[in-house]
């Protein structure tokens, strides 16, 4: 195995903006360029292609972000998880809610008066019905005099950002089946390229890519399946063997066609190669004797998986932004039945590797596990560590030489408990504690991160500090797999849950800790976590980072927006606003020359009780249901000095 590389951070990492060092081939979108380059706009979610979430803006400081204020207030009126952040162009502001999925206008030069709203027909009781976990959508676009989104139910819409009139309307999804549309997606010359979501229902996993004038669309690539179907040609040249032989042998029978691989997170994008990053949801369903030959497992001496992998539900893609060819792909967690999705943001970082600048790209895994990539050819260029507990994967996590994710085959799934026996102890009547009782069948597996060590929240990145932050999650679970058949439109995973694990919430020493959630300071060149905040009611919720060393993030546990010292995690700020977040904030430069910092506080679901029981242990005595814009900035006399 290859160990011992060396990471530095680069001096000139990765442009932020246009005027800082993007190149701007003709595949990028000229317009969205120009917003980013400046900093008074938020032109997409994360800010910029890159995937940083970081502003440029430096009026609020670590030395007067204390005496911030509330500037206006806007009342959504939608009760449900509000995860798409606002965008701002110019003196608009435009929001996106879920369920249903309205646009709305609003004028900055009039403290938030709107200016359009956009309502349109929606199949939201089916879609509701079918969306797996809520009714969020997490995106909203601009470009060229337009506003590009996606409604729960399949529909793309391209709108003029004037007026709000519907310029066009595709649709990109097939309810019927099971698959939505949560929002992700990003516009890359005259294209806007969107995923889908599904992976519970037997959806095979896709992109699409549609004209930002006419709605037409251009063409689809699928996450597995036939070559023709995945994107996969000349230009196809991964790192790894096991990525190089494609996808349909990887799958056993025809089970591709619902092998899940959705494609419900966030995408970036380099316009130096013009390379379009994203990651890929759970394999489909989650019993993985359903995509091999049943009950078979064939490891490597060192752990890793020879045969059906699954090519690439949970793994890591790279294709060209302008036809949607595949031109790398990397299994991160082949095989997945565990629930890994891994549609998580992918900054794009320029780091010094052994003394030389490599473009990378990186991701901090839902598997728990932190990769850094040539993101030219999907070489892994660190030695992957752990960030976050997770005991599916042993040391060294990842066999540098083949690529392959390291396995512990006890922490695998079967049906039967014969199989299961074939390669581990398994007895009915054994807890995972080793305890006994009836209940329990030999198949159970208790295991972590449970079905996550992080979500789909967006990281920041900060070229100051040299630090990528995200926030995790230190659950376990039990699980076992049943049998059972596809039928379209109806959940397909195959699983139960089963138990509680012994350990419920683990630390990285896997000992039991009494936090659910982190935020975490985690440094790609050293391979190490600077700092990490516990919270005990569990906080996983967006940040942003900005040109001084600022973090603002929500916070789910007792109900305040937070700035938090980038360099130490020193909170710098409270606001009591006594309700949930599930957004980023956004920072942003208002017509009268001031920073804001804008942030949408929401509930956590439409049906969540109008009361709560506010006894001292339950965080309910903290917040409550609603949906509310609050904007914040300096005094005007602060600002003045």
């Amino acid at each position: 195995m290859t160990t011992g590389r060396t990471l530095k951070a680069a001096g000139s990492v990765l442009a932020i903006t246009a005027g800082m060092g993007y190149a701007t081939q003709a595949s990028a979108n000229e317009d969205v360029l120009a917003l980013q380059a400046d900093p008074a706009n938020a032109v997409m979610p994360s800010i910029n292609y890159a995937g940083w979430n970081y502003s440029t803006l430096d009026q609020i400081t670590l030395d007067n972000v204390d005496q911030l204020q509330i500037a206006w207030t806007w009342q959504i009126g939608i009760l449900d998880s509000h995860e798409s952040p606002p965008l701002v162009v110019g003196d608009t502001m435009y929001i996106v809610s879920p369920k249903p999925n309205y646009v709305y206008a609003l004028d900055l030069n009039a403290d938030g008066v709107i200016k359009w709203e956009f309502r349109p027909d929606m199949n939201l009781e089916e879609a509701v019905r079918v969306a797996c976990c809520g009714a969020q959508t997490r995106g909203i676009y601009y470009a060229e005099g337009k506003v590009f989104y996606q409604t729960l139910d399949g529909q793309v819409f391209g709108l003029d950002a004037e007026t709000g009139e519907a310029l066009w309307r595709s649709v990109g999804a097939e309810i019927a089946v099971g698959e939505t549309l949560v929002g992700n997606g990003l516009v890359v010359g005259n294209l806007f390229i969107t995923g889908n979501a599904g992976g519970e229902y037997g959806v095979r996993g896709k992109i699409q890519a549609f004209d930002i004038d006419s709605g037409n669309l251009q063409w689809v690539m699928y996450s597995m399946g036939p070559d023709n179907e995945v994107g996969i040609g000349q230009r196809f040249n991964p790192f790894y063997a096991d990525d190089k032989q494609g996808s349909l042998s990887t799958w056993y029978g025809d089970s591709w066609r619902r092998g899940g691989g959705t494609v419900w997170g966030y995408f970036t994008y380099d316009p130096d190669i013009n390379l379009l990053y994203y990651s890929t949801g759970n394999c489909g369903p989650w019993n993985p004797d359903y995509r091999r030959e049943w009950g078979v497992v064939n490891l490597d001496e060192n752990g890793g998986l020879v045969d059906y992998r699954n090519n690439w539900c949970a793994g890591q893609m790279a294709r060209d932004a302008t036809t949607g060819e595949l031109i790398w792909a990397y299994g991160i967690s082949p095989a997945d039945m565990w629930d890994l999705d891994e549609p998580l943001i992918t900054p794009l970082i320029d780091l010094e590797i052994n003394g030389e600048m490599r473009q990378t790209a990186v991701k901090a895994s839902r598997a728990g596990i932190f990769y850094v990539w040539d993101r030219a050819t999907g070489e892994i260029l660190n030695t992957p560590w752990m960030f976050e507990y997770q005991d599916i994967r042993p040391a060294p996590y990842v066999d540098l030489e083949t690529g392959r994710a390291l396995y512990d085959i006890d922490k695998w799934m079967f049906t039967d408990v014969e199989d299961r026996r074939n390669y581990t102890q398994a007895d009915p009547g054994r807890r995972a504690d080793g305890t006994t009782t009836p209940d329990y069948t030999g198949t159970e597996v208790a295991y972590c991160p449970g079905t996550s060590a992080r979500n789909w929240h967006n990281d920041a990145w900060s070229p100051r500090t040299g630090l990528l932050y995200t926030v995790t999650n230190t659950s376990c679970s039990v699980l076992r797999m049943e049998a059972g058949e596809y039928v379209p439109g109806e959940a397909y995973r195959l699983r139960i849950a089963a138990g509680t694990n012994p350990t419920p919430r683990a630390g990285l020493d896997g000992q039991l800790v009494d936090y659910n959630s982190q935020l975490m300071a985690n440094d790609p060149v050293g391979g190490t976590t600077v700092w990490a905040i516990q919270s005990v009611q569990g906080n996983t919720v967006p940040i942003v980072a900005t040109a001084t060393d600022l973090l603002f993030q929500g916070g789910n546990d007792t109900g305040v927006m937070r700035a938090y010292n980038a360099t130490n995690g020193e909170v710098a700020w409270e606001f009591r606003t006594g309700s949930r977040f599930n957004s980023t904030p956004i920072t942003y430069l208002g017509p009268d020359g001031r920073q804001y910092l804008a942030v949408v506080a929401s509930s956590a679901a439409s049906n969540t009780p109008v009361a709560f029981d506010a006894t001292p242990d339950n965080a309910n005595r903290y917040r409550r249901s609603g949906s509310t814009l609050y904007v914040f900035a300096l005094p005007e006399t602060v600002v003045a000095n």
